[in-house]
C-alpha cells in the first residue's frame, strides 16, 4: 500500500509540474493511459477530486494543490537520498543527461564523447543541444554547458571560460571593398548577422585604450547558427564579428583575414556549467564538469593555437 501510493505521487506530481499526460508519461517513461489510471485509482483511493478534467486540458482542485505540495516533498526527498548515496560511490557511473549550446557543443564537446566514455566505462551520456533557455528540471537535465545570459534561478553557474571575439573577412569580399579602417566604417559593409530569439546581436562592441563604442550594423544575410555566420565570411559574403572558438586554421590557411586589429571586438561571453544547488553533488557530474574543463583548457586551445594569426587587444 505505501509503496503504491508513493508511486502514485511520484506520478501526480509529474502531472501537474509538466500540465500535460503525454509530457507527464514522457517524463516517467510510461504510458499515457497508465497516468491516467493511476489518477483516477488514486482519486478513488483518498474519496476525493484532485484535478477537473475536461476533453482537452486539466486544472488541480483546491485539494489536488495541497497534495501536490505533499507530493514534491515525497519527490524531493527521493531525490535527495538518491543523489547522496550516489555522492558516496568511488566509481563514475549511471547516467547523465548533459544540455549543450549547439555551436560550442557539435564543435568541442560531441568531439570529446568518446574520450569521456573511455574514461569512464560506466557512465552513460545524453546529449541534447539547444541556444535557448531552458527549464532544467522539466528537461531532466543534469548539468548544462551554456553561453546563455539567462540563467536559471535556484542553480549553480561555475563560470569555465570567457570567449574572446574576432572581426574577420575572406580575401575575396576585401577585393571588392575597402577594409574598414576605423569600427564605424563598419555601416558601409555587408555585415553578417547572428541571429538570436534572446538578444539583438546588430550591436557590436569595441574598445581601444578608454575608448568604447557600440556600432550599429546590418547586412542582408542573419542566421540563427554560429557556424553559419563563419561559413558565410569564408564565403566572401560579408564581414562577421566571430567567437573564436568557432575557429579552426581560417587564419593560418588564408581563408580569413582579421579586420580592425588594434580595436578589441569586446562583446562579452562566458561559458558556465549550470548544475542544482545541492549539498551532495554526485561524483558522475563533477566529473563531466572536469573533463569538459580540462578539454576546454587554460588559457582556452582554440586561443593558443589563433595567437600567432590573430591580434586581440587586452581590454
Amino acid at each position: 500500500m505505501l509503496s503504491e501510493r508513493a508511486a502514485q505521487m511520484v506520478i501526480f506530481s509529474a502531472l501537474i509540474k509538466h500540465k500535460s499526460f503525454t509530457a507527464a508519461a514522457k517524463s516517467l517513461g510510461v504510458s499515457v493511459s497508465h497516468v491516467s489510471k493511476q489518477l483516477s485509482q488514486l482519486e478513488n483511493s483518498l474519496g476525493i477530486k484532485l484535478v477537473q478534467r475536461t476533453t482537452r486540458s486539466f486544472t488541480p482542485t483546491e485539494a489536488g494543490k495541497t497534495f501536490y505540495h505533499h507530493c514534491e516533498q515525497v519527490v524531493q526527498a527521493v531525490s535527495s537520498a538518491t543523489l547522496e548515496m550516489e555522492s558516496q560511490r568511488d566509481e563514475v557511473a549511471g547516467l547523465v543527461r548533459l544540455g549543450i549550446s549547439q555551436s560550442f557543443g557539435t564543435l568541442h564537446i560531441i568531439p570529446a564523447i568518446q574520450e569521456l566514455r573511455e574514461r569512464y566505462p560506466q557512465l552513460e551520456v545524453e546529449v541534447h543541444l539547444f541556444d535557448y533557455k531552458v527549464d532544467m528540471l522539466a528537461e531532466g537535465l543534469d548539468l548544462w554547458v551554456t553561453n546563455n545570459e539567462h540563467l536559471p534561478e535556484g542553480y549553480i553557474a561555475q563560470r569555465l571560460t570567457d570567449c574572446q571575439f574576432v572581426v574577420a573577412a575572406s580575401p575575396d569580399y576585401l577585393l571588392k571593398h575597402d577594409k574598414p579602417v576605423e569600427p564605424d566604417d563598419l555601416s558601409l559593409h555587408n555585415c553578417l548577422i547572428y541571429r538570436s530569439w534572446e538578444r539583438d546581436y546588430t550591436g557590436w562592441a569595441f574598445t581601444k585604450d578608454q575608448q568604447e563604442l557600440n556600432v550599429k550594423v546590418s547586412g542582408n544575410y542573419s542566421v540563427d547558427l554560429a557556424e553559419a555566420v563563419r561559413d558565410a565570411a569564408i564565403a566572401g559574403w560579408g564581414i562577421a564579428y566571430l567567437a573564436t572558438y568557432l575557429l579552426g586554421d581560417e587564419f593560418r590557411t588564408g581563408k580569413l583575414i582579421q579586420l580592425l586589429p588594434e580595436w578589441k571586438a569586446s562583446q562579452s561571453m562566458p561559458f558556465y556549467a549550470v548544475y542544482p544547488s545541492r549539498q551532495h553533488m554526485p561524483k558522475k557530474i563533477s566529473a563531466v564538469i572536469n573533463f569538459i574543463k580540462q578539454k576546454i583548457g587554460n588559457p582556452c586551445h582554440w586561443d593558443q593555437r589563433l595567437a600567432p594569426y590573430v591580434s586581440i587587444p587586452k581590454s
